[in-house]
């Protein structure tokens, strides 16, 4: 396939994406206030995906063969809060795109969240059975299932708790808010009952583009090896990072209360995607260290 679309190319997977991938036409839709200037292999399309009239001339412009859809609005208690303005970016942004890649012929790549389950079964399978209790996993699991009932070639990926060095220009996510967090001395109070399997954002892009190599279709879960409440991963981060973990406080999820529910335990199962593609998914500290060691300043571009 050498024909890509990204969906939200300058978030944490996308960047992770066009990075990992230096041989196919990548085409990549953002939105923000800033401009990305096109690479080698890579083009830069500021658009709305809820805009129809744009997507389309994107999609006449690029032709493309698979489509990855990362966009979307992430925020947990933002989507609580903002629930209509979600919503049109979740789900009807995600009809939009799947309407578009039937029409062009595209194979649709819908990366979903670990946020549809409840937490009270883990691990969880992909034969799991979604049962969401904030509004953002209600969301994904529509949204998946636009893509279920599209007739479309296409895989849900189910990421969880990603981390990496993101793009400066977008919201930092658990590593790289904390390490500014500690670098400036300042206290953070990290939640000791909600587990989760960390996971590398560039590991997961590099496990993605397999799928699409082998064309694999349906629902995998991917994920980091170690099942971790938030304050372990937060003092491991810390530790990795030579930073001071005395300032991490731990405090249960009681300690916040006007944040949107959490599922406790969304941690994976995730024998399916390691047999399938003969890997072993990296352990907390292979992948903290793994980013440790990649150039800053290349990453964050």
């Amino acid at each position: 396939m050498n024909r890509i679309l990204i969906t939200g190319g300058t978030g944490l997977l996308g960047k992770a994406l066009i990075e990992t991938n230096r041989d196919a036409r990548i085409s990549s839709i953002y939105l923000g206030s800033y401009s990305m200037a096109d690479r080698a292999n890579v083009s830069y399309h500021k658009a709305d995906i809820c805009d129809t009239n744009m997507l389309e001339g994107i999609f006449r412009q690029t032709r493309p063969q698979v489509v990855i859809h990362t966009a979307g609005i992430a925020n947990v208690d933002y989507c609580e809060k903002n629930y209509d303005e979600a919503y049109r970016a979740n789900v009807i942004g995600t009809r939009n795109i799947t309407d578009l890649a039937r029409e062009f012929g595209a194979k649709m790549v819908f990366i979903s969240t670990n946020a549809v389950f409840d937490g009270k079964s883990a691990p969880y399978s992909e034969d799991s059975t979604p049962s969401p209790i904030n509004l953002y996993g209600k969301m994904k699991v529509e949204s998946e299932g636009i893509l279920k009932k599209s007739g479309l070639k296409h895989l849900i990926v189910r990421p969880i708790l990603m981390y990496g060095w993101n793009n400066k220009h977008e919201r930092p996510n658990t590593v790289t808010w904390l390490i500014k967090k500690l670098q400036n001395g300042d206290r953070v109070n990290i939640v000791n009952d909600v587990y989760e399997n960390p996971l590398l954002n560039v590991s997961c892009a590099e496990i993605i583009w397999e799928l699409i190599n082998l064309n694999k279709e349906g629902i995998y879960h991917i994920a980091g090896r170690d099942a971790v409440n938030r304050h372990a991963f937060a003092k491991t981060i810390a530790d990795v990072f030579n930073l001071d973990s005395s300032l991490i406080d731990e405090v249960s999820s009681d300690f916040f209360h006007s944040l949107a529910p959490r599922p406790r335990n969304t941690s994976y199962n995730t024998s399916k995607i390691e047999n399938e593609l003969n890997i072993r998914m990296l352990g907390l500290g292979e992948g903290l260290n793994t980013m440790k060691n990649m150039r800053k300043n290349t990453y964050e571009a």
